[in-house]
């Protein structure tokens, strides 16, 4: 970043016209006061240092996810999340981010001096190339611009590019908001060949993957990734993109959202009430609460519902139905093959998650699962503390069994469901059973009619088994004429009359639980 020298001569000027000020007015120690989140200042070692306590600030200041509150002469300087100042000639120079200030205050804003001589309000916005403004709420400030004392009224901003003065009206007061903490950017769901970078680390993103600032997202050829943040709203990074997190925090007004699209194109999101959203380009910056448009990284901006300014460019806003062109210049939208597909993408997305498990409990010599699901749903189950994923095709995911088989007993399976953000979790009761059931039997032959009185015992028939519907099934084979019943954990005695075809036939009973488990009794 290039840093603008002040001109000599706009120095004498603006001290002309800060004559009338007391002395220390605007200057003095400057001081950090308050820190939330993420600040760091830079030691004289080099090297970043978190930093909450009162502090004078020699070096360079730097948040990110956060705030910091500096004093400054009479006056005060709030920086935003992913912001950085340092100190020249005394004095702040604001370097990119934003902050809002309060008079009396003197700063400079990379390398331009900015003074405030009285109470007031100002903001600054430094978003590379794309916004480059000081605006001023309440009050007046002069600036030293290209050899020239520029004035800038309230409601009026003036460009540090062109020098250029406009009107002014907020519609981004994030300052207006109280820092309530960190919020969070996750990875929902990807496509293709999709990689997270972070420290220099490159490797390939996963659902779930917790995206903080500094973190950078990218797509490849036929790819796409869905980033969801906190309290709702998301967006689609599309194939051949790149996506910085500079910052998400929550505040009272719900979530503030700072990102960089570098190159590609973004799809977004954006629910109503979730706080502030701005989403920066080399060429321009986005601010927005609550809406659905599209941002390339080229310029175009597409909005299909709500409402999209423009900070840097007189705040023109882009509403529904419009799309501002590369070249600049806002006119009607127009659909391209890239917005269908985002908005195909956002029906199957609005489709609600189904879980659909066995509707009774589960008797099994090993776990087996078989559970139904949206298609792109990822489903998993936990028992007994282990968590394993269940794979599945066409929305049936199956379990075919664990590596180390569980011990006899009765567990609760709890099997989860995620898409998109959405979670839904149900339980279905486990015995793991494999012993056979035992059975007493007592025979009475009586000419062509076989009576069986017996008993049997199993573990899904025992009281709080966790499986109200166990059962053993028995089969009686009578001269190779075979006849059967079924016993219940109500019924678990039987009384059984069977016809004979010969009186001498030799009899065999079967006794069969729902796991599997098999018992063979020789009838005398």
């Amino acid at each position: 970043m290039n840093l603008r020298a002040v001109p000599l001569t706009a120095l004498l000027l603006l001290g002309g016209a800060s004559s009338g000020l007391a002395a220390g007015a605007t200057t003095g120690p400057l001081l950090l006061s308050g820190a939330q989140g993420s600040v760091e200042l830079l030691a004289p070692s080099g090297t970043w240092a978190p930093q909450v306590s009162r502090t004078d600030v020699t070096t360079s200041l730097r948040t990110g996810t956060g705030r910091a509150e500096l004093t400054s002469g009479g006056g005060q300087v709030v920086m935003g999340s992913a912001s950085r100042l340092r100190r020249y000639l005394d004095e702040a120079d604001l370097l990119d981010g934003r902050f809002f200030l309060r008079g009396p205050v003197a700063v400079h804003v990379q390398g331009i001096h900015v003074v405030m001589e009285g109470a007031g309000q100002m903001r600054v916005d430094l978003s590379g190339r794309a916004t480059r403004r000081v605006a001023v709420l309440q009050g007046q400030a002069r600036l030293s611009l290209n050899g020239r004392v520029v004035t800038v009224r309230a409601a009026q901003q003036v460009d540090l590019d062109s020098g250029k003065v406009t009107a002014f009206r907020e519609q981004d007061p994030w300052y207006a908001s109280q820092y309530r903490g960190l919020g969070s950017a996750t990875v929902e769901a990807t496509r293709g060949q999709v990689r997270v970078d972070r420290a220099g680390q490159s490797r390939v993103a996963v659902v779930g993957d917790a995206l903080d600032p500094g973190v950078t997202l990218n797509t490849a050829a036929g790819a796409w990734a869905e980033v969801g943040f906190t309290g709702g709203g998301y967006l689609r990074l599309n194939e051949q993109s790149e996506l910085s997190v500079l910052a998400v925090e929550r505040t009272e007004r719900g979530r503030e959202v700072l990102l960089k699209l570098s190159r590609g194109t973004a799809w977004n999101v954006v629910q109503k009430g979730q706080g502030g959203y701005r989403l920066d380009t080399p060429v321009v910056s986005t601010a927005v609460r609550g809406t659905v448009f599209r941002v390339d990284a080229s310029g175009t901006v597409k909005v299909f519902e709500g409402q999209v300014a423009l900070p840097g460019e007189s705040d023109q806003a882009v509403s529904a139905g419009q799309q501002r062109a590369e070249a600049g210049g806002v006119g009607t939208l127009q659909l391209d093959a890239l917005d269908r597909f985002n908005q195909s993408l956002d029906t199957e997305r609005a489709r609600p998650l189904t879980l659909d498990l066995p509707a009774r409990a589960l008797q099994v010599q090993d776990l087996t699962l078989l559970a139904r699901s949206l298609p792109d749903a990822s489903v998993q189950a936990s028992v007994a503390g282990r968590t394993v994923p269940l794979g599945g095709a066409d929305g049936v995911f199956r379990l075919e069994r664990l590596e180390d088989s569980l011990p006899e007993g009765t567990y609760a399976v709890t099997v989860t469901a995620t898409r998109y953000g959405q979670t839904l979790a149900r339980q279905v009761p486990l015995l793991i059973d494999r012993t056979a059931p035992a059975v007493t039997v007592q025979a009475r032959r009586e000419g062509r009619v076989l009576t069986l009185t017996g008993r049997v015992q199993d573990a899904s028939l025992q009281p709080g088994a966790g499986t109200p519907a166990g059962r053993v099934t028995l089969r009686a084979t009578l001269g190779g004429v075979t006849y059967t019943r079924t016993v219940t954990a109500g019924t678990p005695d039987f009384r059984w009359t069977l016809p004979l075809t010969t009186p001498g036939a030799t009899a065999t009973l079967h006794a069969r639980d729902a796991a599997g488990n098999e018992r063979h009794v020789e009838i005398p």
